[in-house]
């Protein structure tokens, strides 16, 4: 995987970290949007969510702005306004005002609904984006393995909700200052082996190796790429359920799946050797590269581990491709690789080949509630458009953003991210077999076998235990009505 350091020429903004789910605190509701008083023709509308952009409590910052201001001039009987909500509790403020029907019209899809609480955009998508030129239907414009048939847009009940800006990737940004220091090689970093090895040379040069901290990405973007290498048989026997919800298969396992073999019993954590030893080697990994006290660093910010890479306190640290904005004007150089490659010496169940995670539309993407009719349903719809059309190519340019349309292109300095194996999602997705309710959702599932306050047998009896409860909570979401998908 070629190595990156080539940095985005943008303006110096600070990030917060894409899709953080953590759903900590409360936050004041917030009101429902109504047409403005001054223009009956004129409709206003609001865009609420997470900051993935800026640390800025009031605004998602300048490229946000000029992208609202060029939909307004393009749009002048729409009005669009943007509220920002806290990182920590974005989604508990979010679900709840979902339920209570006060959300605004446009709202961050990584918040917890049912189908029937969000607007299905089926109907949608089959015309033509006003905004495209391509004279095709609104669908055929999105790049279709990012699209057609992806978990992250289409819902239980196999309808697409939501629309996607942009597009993710996710990798290891490193301070090649610091690994100078300490007499590391970026091409150490390509394998698992090599990468702990790594990391206790940065130990000894009196740096921590990969800036981490107590939220679930961490330790969960490390799970999606041990599973791409340690579960392909597992994955393949579950494999039972096309992406339309029939009997079949899919390139990517689908929750139906992962569901079935749960509440069927074909699949049990506790006795699957491949669960067992992603956990190993997931605890392998911390002991030699994790922040010593990361148990006590609160999640924020562009990258894990709070401030120490950007701080210099740090060689390593996880990132999304939007984080490399806030490097803008680092004083350091850097670049970026994946997850580093299991050999079987590793692992007698790795399989050889490079960790793969995937670019995916798991980004920034927007949905509408099922209440919003009429002048502010239609509105919302078209800024959805707007958003997936050519329009937005200055806006990834400043963003760090990924096109999920084709004919727009990706800002440079994300090769490592977005090409090879490590662009690829797995089979069994970014989600893994590890599924958990939707209350627990935002908790770090592995934290207590990683610190050693729940020994590796207690802790796959949880997760197994947490996957039949998600599994129940997916039949209900989905609407299936299979046996093995209702009894009790």
């Amino acid at each position: 995987m070629r190595v990156t350091t080539k940095k985005l020429r943008l303006k110096r903004v600070r990030l917060a970290t894409i899709a953080s789910i953590a759903a900590l605190g409360t936050a004041a509701a917030l009101a429902g949007c109504s047409p403005s008083a001054g223009n009956s023709d004129k409709v206003t509308i609001t865009l609420s969510g997470p900051n993935q952009f800026t640390s800025d409590a009031n605004t998602f910052g300048p490229a946000w702005e000029k992208l609202v201001a060029s939909f307004e001039k393009d749009n002048p009987d729409i009005t669009l306004k943007t509220n920002v909500l806290p990182l920590t509790s974005w989604a508990q403020t979010s679900a709840a005002q979902l339920t209570a029907g006060t959300a605004p019209e446009l709202i961050f899809n990584q918040t917890q609904h049912t189908p029937d609480q969000v607007v299905s955009l089926d109907s949608a998508l089959k015309k033509k984006n006003p905004f495209s030129s391509s004279g095709k239907p609104w669908i055929d414009d999105f790049i279709p393995q990012y699209f057609k048939g992806s978990d992250q847009l289409m819902n239980p009940a196999g309808h697409y909700d939501s629309i996607p800006f942009n597009l993710v990737a996710v990798g290891i940004y490193y301070n090649k200052g610091l690994l100078s220091k300490a007499g590391v090689k970026a091409s150490q970093l390509k394998t698992f082996d090599g990468f702990l090895t790594a990391c206790s040379a940065i130990k000894k040069a009196g740096y921590a190796p990969l800036a981490t901290d107590n939220g679930n990405l961490p330790a969960g973007w490390a799970v999606v790429a041990l599973n791409s290498m340690l579960l392909n048989s597992t994955a393949e026997k579950i494999n039972q359920f096309d992406t339309a919800g029939k009997a079949g298969t899919a390139d990517v396992v689908t929750q139906k799946s992962i569901a079935h073999a749960y509440l069927t019993g074909e699949l049990n954590v506790t006795t699957d050797p491949g669960s067992a030893e992603i956990l190993k080697t997931l605890k392998k990994f911390y002991d030699a590269c994790a922040t010593p006290n990361w148990s006590g660093i609160t999640s924020q910010g562009a990258f894990t581990g709070g401030t120490d890479f950007t701080g210099g306190k740090a060689a390593m640290a996880w990132g999304t491709n939007f984080a490399a904005t806030g490097l803008a004007d680092a004083t350091f150089k850097y670049g970026t690789v994946p997850f580093p490659e299991l050999s079987t010496s590793d692992s007698s169940l790795a399989s050889g080949k490079p960790a793969q995670f995937g670019v995916t539309a798991g980004g920034t993407s927007y949905m509408i509630p099922a209440y919003i009719k009429g002048a502010q349903r239609a509105a919302a719809i078209k800024f959805l458009q707007y958003v997936s059309s050519p329009k937005i190519q200055t806006w990834l340019d400043s963003t760090g953003g990924i096109p999920a349309v084709s004919g727009l292109t990706a800002p440079p300095g994300l090769e490592a991210m977005n090409t090879g194996a490590w662009a690829t999602v797995p089979v069994l997705g970014q989600g893994g077999l590890f599924q958990v309710p939707a209350a627990i959702a935002a908790q770090n599932k592995y934290e207590g076998y990683l610190l050693g306050t729940s020994s590796l047998e207690d802790t796959l009896k949880t997760l197994q235990a947490d996957g039949i409860a998600w599994s129940k909570e997916q039949a209900v979401k989905g609407g299936w009505t299979e046996d093995w998908a209702t009894k009790k």
